[in-house]
């Protein structure tokens, strides 16, 4: 016996039929804090003294958020020019 929820499943094909975010951008300020708490809780684990935790935790979160601006604008550029 199919389940009910089958027929959704085979339907959906992430990169050709992307699921729709709506109509408001806010979901993008959650990318805020996900990138802070991901860099404390890895520098809370790979760092031997945690008086050092903010200072690295920080340096970590520019760059991740760095990088990140990096990889979209050059995406962006390609979807202007391909």
């Amino acid at each position: 016996m199919m389940s009910p929820l089958a027929p959704l499943l085979l339907a959906f094909r992430p990169f050709i039929d992307p699921l729709p975010i709506g109509n408001s951008s806010a979901w993008v300020a959650l990318f805020i804090p996900l990138v802070i708490l991901v860099s404390v809780a890895y520098k809370t684990i790979k760092l031997r003294d945690l008086r050092e935790l903010p200072r690295k935790s920080a340096i970590l979160a520019l760059q991740i958020f760095i990088f990140m601006g990096a990889a979209a604008a050059g995406l962006w550029v390609l979807t202007l020019f391909a």
